[in-house]
């Protein structure tokens, strides 16, 4: 029962990494067309999505602890040890794809950062441009010759004799 749960519990996990996989590289697309209220809508649905893959990632944990009998978390290879051959073969053919969708996650994760990271640069630069530094005023201490007397933090009047 624990080892079809876990196997379950993979399954979905993979679905909803490649369902949050699709929704990435969609954000991309709607990150270059610069759709503030697309992005918005977007978000909130990735966000039901990751609520989706904390439940199911719990479920796996249960499920994993009840076949390695460990009290701290096996590992995927932990559990392979323990499991008959098509079992074995299925919780590994989960396991590398799992890999490569969270592999392909990241890069797209990488590169929507660049370019979150580029709109921050190009909104600050207009910003910039719009309301650009003050001048220094005019009546400043000028940076003229020096004056052999001016490194003296005295007065004329000394007070303090």
């Amino acid at each position: 029962m624990s080892i079809q749960t876990l196997i379950e519990s993979m399954e979905t996990l993979l679905d909803l990494h490649q369902q949050l996989l699709a929704m990435t590289v969609k954000k991309t697309e709607v990150l270059q067309k610069n759709d503030i209220e697309t992005l918005s809508n977007m978000l909130r649905e990735e966000q039901k999505v990751l609520t989706a893959i904390q439940v199911a990632e719990q479920k796996r944990e249960k499920a994993s602890l009840l076949i390695t009998n460990h009290p701290g978390e096996a590992t995927v290879s932990e559990i392979l040890k323990e499991l008959n051959d098509t079992d074995q073969e299925k919780l590994s053919e989960l396991q590398i794809a799992l890999i490569q969708v969270l592999g392909e996650l990241q890069e797209a994760n990488a590169l929507n950062q660049q370019l979150l990271q580029y709109s921050l640069q190009f909104v600050n630069m207009n910003l910039d441009l719009l309301a650009p530094e003050q001048e220094l005023p005019n009546y400043t201490k000028e940076q003229g010759p020096a004056n052999p007397y001016s490194d003296h933090k005295r007065s004329m009047f000394d007070s303090q004799a």
